[in-house]
């Protein structure tokens, strides 16, 4: 069992995260794992994030969005790469290509580093809910550490 403190939020620099990723390809962004996506057809695609060495404009360079979108089917044109309007909804599913992607379900399955490097060692990782201390078990323990002294 984990706590949901902030420094437990940490991602593995390969992450499918798109806080640092660019719109375009290349540039200076993250090389992210592959990703994968379920076509038309219902079939779980694979999706690598970087182009691959013979590629001839990018070799071996990181995708950017809107190549993201644009191999899921997704990409449409006017499409901006995050939403610059005070008035947007938040609960809007496609008014940017962020959110798009965000939404996709490779880049919300992804976990933190803390997660990943549990369940890697064999083990079943739960997270605490925030703000209830109430649950975590090492406030018990400081409890009788504290009456103790």
């Amino acid at each position: 069992m984990v706590d949901n403190s902030q420094g437990h939020g940490i991602y593995a620099p390969d992450a499918l995260l798109t806080r640092d990723m660019n719109f375009n390809p290349a540039g200076s962004q993250p090389r992210l794992r592959d990703g994968w996506f379920i076509n038309g057809l219902g079939v779980k695609v694979v999706q690598h994030m970087i182009f691959p060495a013979d590629h001839p404009t990018f070799p071996d360079k990181p995708k950017g969005m809107k190549q993201i979108l644009t191999e899921r089917g997704l990409f449409r044109a006017k499409l901006m790469m995050q939403c610059k309007k005070p008035d947007c909804n938040p609960d809007a599913t496609d008014c940017c290509a962020k959110r798009i992607i965000d939404l996709q379900p490779d880049f919300k399955e992804q976990k933190s580093l803390v997660h990943e490097t549990i369940e890697a060692a064999g083990h079943l990782c739960i997270m605490l809910p925030k703000y209830h201390c109430e649950l975590n078990f090492i406030e018990f323990f400081w409890g009788a550490m504290k009456r103790y002294l």
